[in-house]
């Protein structure tokens, strides 16, 4: 247990990472289902970053993501397809802000739970990337200021594989550059 305790940080920044080269490959992908499959796994790892780091508002919205992610999987389905529910992933997140804050910077969780919620109800890729760009910005934010290493070169390198996806998907398809 010693050993646990004395490398707390450090077991979390490793774990941060990992969550980090999931969402990397998160992006590249073009078909909306696997982006939120993969995002399930990415938020399931930071929230346990950010719960070894004692970050509970990011815990709250990581694992509100988790949930908002898997429903997302299936918004073929009627029960998931009403305009209500992103709605009330939206109210969840300022919920559950109330019930963890901090500080103000437990704000700019919130922030990037309503944009991810925007981006994810998408079923356009396309869109989608687009619109997780402010969640990239309230998240590299966030983690500068909370100390969190992983979570700032997460946001960075997911930042790069959007554009990245952005050129190879949209800019280079549309000029007819991709097979």
């Amino acid at each position: 247990m010693g050993f646990f305790t004395e490398h707390l940080n450090l077991i979390a920044q490793i774990i941060g990472f990992c969550a980090m080269a999931v969402a990397i490959i998160m992006y590249q992908n073009n078909k909306h289902k696997n982006i939120l499959m993969l995002m399930v796994l990415c938020c399931t790892l930071w929230c346990v970053h950010f719960g070894l780091l004692g970050h509970w508002t990011a815990v709250a919205m990581n694992g509100l993501n988790v949930v908002r992610s898997a429903v997302f999987c299936f918004r073929d389905k009627k029960w998931v397809g009403s305009k209500l529910v992103p709605a009330a992933f939206i109210l969840l997140s300022a919920i559950l802000t109330v019930v963890t804050y901090e500080n103000l910077w437990s704000i700019v969780p919130l922030a990037a739970s309503v944009f991810a919620v925007i981006s994810t109800w998408q079923t356009d890729p396309k869109k989608l990337r687009y619109l997780t760009i402010p969640v990239c910005i309230c998240w590299f934010t966030y983690n500068t200021v909370n100390g969190s290493w992983a979570g700032m070169a997460n946001e960075l390198f997911a930042f790069t594989s959007i554009i990245v996806a952005i050129v190879r998907y949209d800019v280079m398809k549309k000029e007819g550059k991709t097979n």
